[in-house]
């Protein structure tokens, strides 16, 4: 009994042990994560120069999103965004004024400092709460600002990302009070990459309700294209459903 407990405890002791040397250990971090943002959060992943990403998202409602950047340098992408409400179904589609997309990557994850920072304006699902937020209605894209951090982390071999940030909505309506934080997780295996973040966290106590739980499920069986399913989920909330397809290449 004494020799079985003495086993268990010596296994604890070495697991701990190198899940510590993992974390300390600066040489093993990368700055390279696999994806540019997650279900419906910004990460501070850029492009290389010349590279070009093109997604195509079908959202809740019938609304169809188009996405196209360009890396115009290692640090720094451009691009614009399509909208379409409606695209699919029986009611009448709308098209909204065109975003324009841009990241900076402020720091690039060096050893001695392995988090990346990145400033940028990106779209962002709304969602929907039933309500109707002066004329800017939910299950719609909407527009902002945002800064974004991501950190590599190891558990058990491999690398998994953390994301956190800040945005808040500036088109087709300003709404500073719906400025928001959200965090975000995602971990590669193999070619399959699942994602889960916590958004639409509001500088307001009574609106706890409103987070949203996000859970995507990335496949990349292709060097160049990837295929993506999302859930974006809340309390008391319809889920809405994401379907995602990007092409990634370079000139």
């Amino acid at each position: 009994m004494l020799r079985k407990k003495y086993r268990v405890l010596s296994g604890i002791l070495l697991t701990c042990g190198a899940l510590s040397i993992t974390f300390m250990n600066p040489q093993r971090l990368s700055a390279a994560v696999p994806i540019i943002d997650a279900v419906n959060t910004q990460t501070a992943v850029t492009l290389k120069r010349g590279e070009f990403d093109v997604a195509l998202t079908a959202y809740d409602g019938g609304g169809i999103l188009n996405r196209n950047i360009l890396g115009v340098h290692d640090n720094i992408y451009l691009g614009v965004a399509f909208d379409a409400e409606n695209a699919i179904g029986t009611e009448s589609a709308k098209f909204n004024i065109p975003g324009v997309l841009a990241k900076a990557k402020l720091t690039d994850g060096w050893t001695e400092f392995p988090i990346l920072l990145a400033i940028g304006y990106d779209a962002f699902y709304a969602g929907t709460r039933g309500k109707v937020q002066t004329d800017n209605p939910y299950n719609r894209v909407i527009f902002g600002p945002y800064f974004t951090v991501t950190k590599p982390i190891y558990l058990f071999g491999d690398e998994q990302h953390i994301h956190a940030g800040i945005r808040t909505p500036i088109q087709p309506v300003a709404t500073p009070e719906d400025t928001e934080l959200y965090f975000g997780i995602d971990f590669p295996i193999g070619q399959f990459v699942p994602i889960f973040e916590i958004q639409r966290i509001v500088f307001d106590s009574n609106r706890l309700k409103e987070t949203l739980f996000n859970l995507g499920l990335r496949f990349q069986f292709f060097d160049h294209l990837a295929f993506e399913i999302d859930l974006i989920m809340g309390y008391g909330q319809k889920t809405n459903r994401m379907i995602v397809f990007e092409y990634l290449d370079r000139f």
